[in-house]
């Protein structure tokens, strides 16, 4: 697959996913999801939604320092 046809799936899965958040009323709290390609870092689409309907971040694989006792 080509860089130009990677970004057109991509492309249309943003859609997809911008398309099924809900509606923001324009009065409750708000947050912006935006959508961008992991490789270009351009971004592919973006909406308000109500904050309680916004999709939760995946959480971060980061290394845990833990406190060990020396014996």
């Amino acid at each position: 697959m080509n860089e130009r046809e990677r970004l057109q799936l991509l492309q249309a899965a943003t859609q997809e996913m911008v398309a099924d958040l809900p509606a923001w009323d324009g009065e409750s709290p708000a947050v912006l999801v935006t959508y961008t390609d992991p490789v270009t870092r351009l971004r592919l689409g973006h909406r308000f939604v109500p904050a309680t309907a916004a999709p939760q971040p995946k959480p971060q694989t980061r290394p845990r320092l833990r406190l060990v006792e020396a014996s």
